[in-house]
């Protein structure tokens, strides 16, 4: 139950952290609470008997590899984008 409520947590706290940050660099740090609190919420809903059912596990994983992937293209996108608000701003 305590599993529950911790992803219940960094659930809301991530989903409040992308709605009120404007940086996008926050909005993605937010964005990975908010997943890591759904991965946490969904293992913690289907363990039995103090076992985890290894399909969920390998869904998890899955999701965390996918999560890495999408963290990393969204920073270089972040990046490219204040790259060129620079070049914007040294032209005007």
């Amino acid at each position: 139950m305590l599993f529950i409520i911790t992803g219940v947590a960094l659930f809301v706290l991530g989903l409040l952290g992308v709605i009120v940050h404007k940086e996008f660099l926050r909005k993605l740090i937010s964005l990975n609470v908010f997943t890591s609190g759904i991965f946490l919420i969904f293992v913690s809903t289907t363990t039995r008997e103090d076992i985890a059912d290894p399909i969920v596990i390998a869904l998890v994983l899955t999701g965390l590899v996918v999560t890495l992937g999408a963290s990393a293209f969204a920073m270089m996108l972040i990046r490219a984008y204040a790259k060129e608000s620079i070049k914007e701003s040294d032209n005007v």
